[in-house]
This record gives structure tokens, sequence and C-alpha cells, in this order.
């Protein structure tokens, strides 16, 4: 009987203290793209991957939880140069990110 528990015992933690190697992929897109140049237009890109791959890690380790989905913006300017001058316009990019840990 004593043999049946140790055996358990063991079997329950080498489950519960699985370490692996863990791929996060993320499908990188920007969604839009606009600008205060006057007829300006944006033509989407095609989505880029990216992969990190973390070694012998438990799913709920700190590393993994950096596998996250998530949306953003940035604005920036940019200056076109005319014959009268430069002339500032301003461009917000909307970005998405989908993230899955394997």
């Amino acid at each position: 009987m004593k043999k049946m528990i140790l055996i358990a015992a063991i079997t329950c933690v080498t489950f519960t203290a699985c370490k692996k190697d863990r791929t996060c992929t993320c499908t990188n897109s920007t969604v839009s793209q606009t600008s205060t140049e006057p007829g300006y237009t944006y033509t989407p890109q095609p989505s880029t991957t990216s992969k990190d791959t973390y070694k012998k890690i438990k799913k709920k380790n700190i590393y993994a939880q950096t596998c996250i989905s998530q949306e953003g913006s940035y604005t920036y300017n940019y200056q076109d140069f005319t014959p009268n001058g430069p002339v500032t316009y301003v461009m917000t990019v909307n970005t998405k990110s989908d993230c899955e840990l394997k």
C-alpha cells in the first residue's frame, strides 16, 4: 500500500511540474494608417509573423506571460519638402498583434 501511494505521489509531482520548451507565435499587422497629407492613401502590407521560444518552462511562468495579443496606436510627424518650403504632416498608425503560446 505504501508503494502505491509513493508511486501516485511521484506521478502527481511529475505532471504538475511539467517543464518543456514552449513557443509564442505572433501575427503582427497594421490595421489602418492615416495622414493629414492631402491625397494620402494607405496600401495594406502583408502581416508578419514572429516567434519566441522559451526553454524548459512551465506554462504559467513569467516568460510565457509575455505572450499576449495586443492592439496599439502611435502617431508621428513627418515633413515633405515642397518648392514653398517644408510642410509637416501627422501620421497615425494602428497595429494589432495576435499571439498564441504552444
